[in-house]
């Protein structure tokens, strides 16, 4: 056993790390920027070392052992850590800094809070850029881990994410209803007159939405859905019609209502939506992101100052 470490190196777990996420020699291979060969070489001296098979090959993918899967969450943290002590080994430097920052966040802030975003980094960090994909139900501990993701923006009350993941608040947003100039509603709905139009909601399983029918619930009332759209995208067109009302965080409302013929109207009660902030433990002390966090946090005291 005294030997087994010697018999290890750096490159044999990057292999074994990588077999374990994609079980193929081809996919590992092709990851790594290596020969097949040369994998299939590391593979057998780590079977050899470990004294076990590791991946058995079956139909469609080669599966790991019991050990391996013993072994997979030590690696991946060993190396995740040695990746971030390199990362964070150099300061970082916005003004000449070329970083890719890659974040999930739900449609309403990519419409709401994006541009905004967009906006420091270029004037703060011109060089670097942002890669945006959109909010899944997904607990993100391995993108994150592996640093295919940097930051996840969610709900408070999401409950999707990982148990393991740093979660910080960001900011809250009021939900508020939009209509269509002229429609003749007062400024301050209650629930009895939002479920007296029909709706149009903006998602097919976001959290913001699902606020509001747990809210109406409570009353013992239940909207009318006559549309349901994957995002934000086409509610100014089905508003202006006037046969609609449409539930959204305020953010979105206050930029609709200033390029569209449209109004909103606070709630009698409030409502309010909370964004956080998810991170991997492993990338806590990482510079660029503790940059990057700060000039989230400038965002949100921006959108927190909304009604």
């Amino acid at each position: 056993m005294n030997n087994l470490y010697q018999r290890l190196d750096l490159n044999l777990l990057r292999v074994f790390d990588v077999l374990m996420h994609s079980r193929n020699v081809t996919r590992a291979a092709e990851q790594l920027n290596l020969s097949q060969s040369t994998v299939s070489h590391a593979l057998a001296r780590l079977r050899q070392a470990l004294d076990d098979p590791l991946f058995v090959m079956t139909r469609k993918e080669m599966r790991p052992t019991q050990r391996a899967l013993a072994l997979a969450a030590p690696v991946r943290q060993a190396l995740a850590l040695l990746e971030q002590g390199v990362r964070q080994s150099a300061s970082f430097d916005p003004a000449i800094s070329a970083r890719t920052f890659r974040i999930a966040v739900p449609s309403s802030i990519e419409h709401g809070a994006v541009p905004q975003l967009v906006e420091l980094l270029h004037q703060r960090a011109p060089s670097c850029r942002l890669a945006v994909t959109e909010l899944i139900h997904s607990d993100y501990e391995d993108s994150l881990s592996r640093g295919g993701m940097d930051l996840v923006v969610a709900f408070a009350d999401g409950a999707h994410l990982s148990s393991r993941l740093r979660v910080d608040p960001w900011f809250d947003n009021p939900m508020v209803c939009l209509s269509a100039q002229g429609s003749g509603l007062p400024e301050c709905l209650s629930a009895e007159q939002l479920v007296s139009w029909s709706h149009v909601s903006t998602s097919t399983w976001g959290h913001n939405q699902t606020l509001v029918e747990q809210w109406l619930k409570g009353k013992g009332l239940e909207r009318h859905i006559a549309v349901w759209v994957p995002s934000f995208e086409a509610l100014p067109k089905l508003l202006a019609t006037g046969r609609y009302l449409a539930m959204v965080p305020e953010l979105i409302a206050r930029d609709f209502c200033h390029y569209y013929p449209l109004q909103q109207h606070s709630l009698s009660e409030s409502l309010r939506s909370t964004y956080i902030l998810a991170q991997h433990p492993l990338t806590e002390f990482d510079p660029a992101l503790s940059w990057f966090r700060q000039l989230l946090a400038e965002v949100g005291d921006r959108l927190r100052q909304s009604p």
